[in-house]
């Protein structure tokens, strides 16, 4: 049984090209088997859906990541990112750490420049205290409102599981 989850067991491996229906945490999902590896991917219908139109059927585990690949299109593109529509500029993560996972609602893009900002607040530790800040108005030395909250949480935000509601 899946964790939180009424339905059957998704498989961990299904052979390669094969695409069934099934059902994670209530909703409808589908399931395509991976090429060469037969890993089950997890897929949502609106992801699907999308693949399909680009006619990105074959779903490929290569260079360590999870591609989407079609006819005339051998290498494939990087599902998850093909899937949020960004550039390279963002990080895909995903939020249940499960890199077959592709839902929508399970992947999430964060860019760079908010991850580079974190693991700066992350060396600093807590307690620090910027210099460049101006007591008492809360703005730093351009004039420009402090970002609250910090990097690490909107990093944090992000991951976290979407409301239900």
């Amino acid at each position: 049984m899946n964790a939180n989850s009424n339905s059957a067991a998704i498989p961990a491996t299904m052979p390669p090209g094969t695409v069934t229906q099934g059902e994670l945490d209530g909703q409808p999902v589908v399931l395509v088997g991976t090429v060469p590896t037969g890993y089950t991917a997890i897929l949502c219908s609106k992801g699907w859906a999308t693949l399909r139109r680009w006619k990105l059927t074959t779903l490929r585990v290569a260079r360590g990541g999870l591609y989407a690949a079609g006819e005339g299109r051998a290498g494939g593109f990087a599902a998850a990112r093909f899937l949020l529509g960004n550039s390279g500029n963002f990080v895909v993560r995903h939020r249940n750490g499960n890199p077959f996972d592709i839902r929508l609602v399970n992947v999430v893009a964060i860019s760079r420049g908010l991850i580079r900002q974190a693991g700066i607040e992350a060396s600093r530790g807590p307690g620090y205290s910027n210099p460049a800040v101006r007591w008492g108005d809360g703005r730093c030395h351009s004039g420009k409102p402090l970002k609250t909250p910090s990097a690490q949480q909107r990093i944090a935000d992000a991951l976290a599981p979407p409301d239900p509601g």
